[in-house]
């Protein structure tokens, strides 16, 4: 009898029903239509199930991680068995003393399993082990004695040479077009000159790495848990601060009365679209991250499991699939780590929300927007007196009047090269967006904007939410544009170009070959 690492021990209260049951029917696992099929990413399922998720195709997905399959054998029959899961059933019935005789073609009970043949035996055959001198010498043990010794005599039986079936093996072959276990007699003869070492030592070296590879999968699942940790947090503070945005802005609305309905509403319209971009990407984030977990965690059970669980011929046989997995899962690249976020202003749509407001409401209040330097984007709004009307002889001297943003040239920006309806062959749009003097973007019109190619006036149209569009040509070797906003030249303006190389490169756009 070979000595291997495997550790044969296992309680009664080990087995569970989900480990012998199908997850997807419920149905126990048995040697027909149900039986147990192992996926390449360590997931197990019953035949019947696979063959109804497959259909008629050579590719299925697993149902627990998704990971697309290719059936080897453009069958599901073509998958391997999982070896596992037949040890622990006959395990089971150990326990529940219900193993039937494997040395006779009776159908009676077995109470004693040969250590030395490898089968369970009932009382004929334990007699004839007796009686019979070459038997006599074979260790026997009672079910009772493997289970008070907590005994699995599925990984320690003898494992004997299909072509040479009185000889055990004891030998690996190690060259690459091998890789078997082998007897004294094919190592001999078959494997005459191959890189053989004694089986012991190959299964040792086979667990040795499967073990490493768990051990960095669970580190990886370590960072994996942290990277995890850390998106559930600005998931939680994204959440806190848009309770906190969402409240304030419902103590405004109540202070402003049913004018400003309309207007908060849009307002909170923006704010939740700022919201729920951002939390789909982190929740995304966070079910890729929980996806990989699980595959890791299932991966380094699996892996467990063939290591204490599998015949020596059975963990030789799957080592490449094992390995490889658990390589796959060791080098899986991480999703990328939540961004350090503990503050979501929402500023922008905040700052467009006021303005609007301001406007609309100047037939009832004298407004002043007072914003705190060290809170960028946190306002207070402050009703100085309700008036009866817009005449400056009734506002009190007191008030301050209310001011529209101005638009500030030098922080306007402009994209080039975009696609024109204007014969795009030779021509390309340009849009230009207005910033006011506190950086903000406007959200309204009415600047006034101009554009003048080589001192050709540009038809610049409003499109009344504070951006200004044109067409240019650029199917010239050289060109200038100048483009002013309230007379006054945005940052970069005039802007010039050059065609390097029009034969080549025909459709160049401008945004392209800036100097």
């Amino acid at each position: 009898m070979m000595a291997t690492s495997l550790s044969p021990e296992m309680r009664k209260e080990d087995f569970k029903d989900e480990f012998l049951t199908c997850s997807i029917c419920a149905e126990s696992y048995d040697n027909d239509k149900h039986k147990a099929k192992c996926l390449p990413c360590l997931h197990t399922y019953c035949k019947s199930c696979l063959q109804r998720i497959a259909g008629k195709r050579s590719k299925l997905d697993c149902p627990k991680c998704r990971k697309t399959i290719t059936l080897p054998g453009r069958t599901v029959d073509s998958l391997p068995n999982n070896f596992i899961v037949a040890n622990l059933k006959e395990y089971q019935d150990i326990f529940n003393l219900s193993v039937s005789c494997g040395g006779c073609e009776s159908v009676e009970a077995a109470i004693s399993f040969c250590h030395n043949c490898g089968r369970f035996l009932c009382h004929k055959c334990v007699d004839s082990h007796r009686q019979y001198g070459p038997l006599q010498n074979h260790k026997l043990l009672t079910l009772a004695e493997l289970q008070e010794k907590k005994y699995n005599p599925m990984t320690q039986r003898q494992q004997h040479c299909s072509k040479h079936t009185n000889q055990e093996l004891t030998m690996y072959c190690r060259e690459a077009d091998c890789k078997v276990p082998v007897c004294a007699t094919c190592g001999l003869v078959d494997h005459r000159g191959h890189d053989l070492t004694e089986l012991s030592a190959a299964i040792a070296k086979v667990i040795d790495g499967i073990q490493h590879s768990t051990a960095r999968v669970r580190e990886r699942n370590q960072d994996l848990s942290r990277k995890q940790l850390a998106a559930e947090s600005l998931q939680e503070t994204l959440t806190i601060n848009f309770t906190n945005r969402k409240k304030e802005m419902q103590e405004l609305a109540k202070k402003l009365h049913s004018q400003i309905d309309r207007t908060y509403n849009n307002a909170h319209f923006n704010m939740k679209n700022l919201y729920d971009t951002e939390m789909i990407n982190v929740t995304a984030s966070i079910k890729s991250m929980d996806s990989l977990a699980t595959q890791m965690t299932n991966a380094c059970e699996f892996a467990n499991k063939s290591c204490d669980m599998s015949q020596s011929t059975q963990l030789l046989t799957s080592q490449n699939q094992i390995i490889e997995r658990l390589h796959e899962l060791e080098t899986a690249e991480l999703p990328e780590s939540a961004p350090d976020k503990r503050e979501f202003n929402f500023t922008e749509k905040h700052y467009s929300a006021k303005a609007q407001i301001q406007e609309s409401l100047q037939e009832l209040y004298d407004l002043e927007w007072i914003q705190h330097p060290q809170q960028r984007g946190q306002t207070k709004l402050i009703d100085i007196n309700q008036k009866q009307s817009t005449t400056a002889s009734n506002r009190p001297s007191s008030a301050l009047p209310a001011r529209k943003p101005q638009v500030d040239p030098q922080q306007c920006t402009i994209q080039f090269g975009l696609p024109s309806a204007k014969g795009w062959f030779k021509w390309n749009k340009a849009i230009v967006q207005t910033v006011d003097e506190t950086g903000h973007k406007m959200s309204t019109g009415g600047a006034k904007v101009q554009a003048t190619q080589d001192g050709y006036p540009c038809d610049v149209q409003d499109n009344n939410d504070g951006t200004y569009t044109f067409d240019y040509q650029v199917l010239a070797f050289r060109a200038s544009l100048d483009v002013t906003i309230n007379e006054s030249g945005i940052k970069g303006s005039p802007f010039s170009w050059k065609i390097r190389d029009i034969l080549s490169e025909p459709l160049q756009t401008v945004s392209q070959v800036f100097e």
